[in-house]
């Protein structure tokens, strides 16, 4: 057997065991998917990264509040005051500047928003 044969037929088998297993592991019959879901809302709850800060100053009307916050982990933003949008300005109801808060913050189209604010 010369060397261009069993390059061939190495590379051949290589392919067919590779496709076999790529099959094989796309096979997911009579396994066990129910927790797939729990996988999915694990990830959800892993997002929902809530920040500390204190409000220093809060715009009703705008739907805006001013916030110190640490650093905000899942924006990759280090600890500074800043404005947020509320996505829902009701959240705010009962709070006032000083308080300190735990907040979750997102980035959606290219705004800074606000989707959910609790005291702490």
């Amino acid at each position: 057997m010369n060397y261009k044969t069993l390059t061939l037929t190495l590379l051949l088998g290589l392919a067919t065991h590779t496709g076999a297993q790529a099959e094989e592991m796309m096979n997911h019959e009579g396994h066990d998917m129910s927790q797939m879901g729990d996988m999915k809302q694990m990830e959800g709850m892993k997002e929902m990264v809530m920040t500390k800060g204190v409000i220093t100053r809060i715009d009703e009307a705008n739907g805006k509040v001013g916030i110190k916050h640490e650093d905000i982990e899942n924006l990759k933003m280090p600890a500074m005051t800043m404005v947020f949008t509320l996505v829902e300005p009701a959240q705010l109801k009962g709070m006032k500047v000083g308080d300190a808060v735990s907040f979750h913050a997102e980035m959606r189209d290219g705004k800074l928003l606000l989707t959910k604010i609790q005291p702490q």
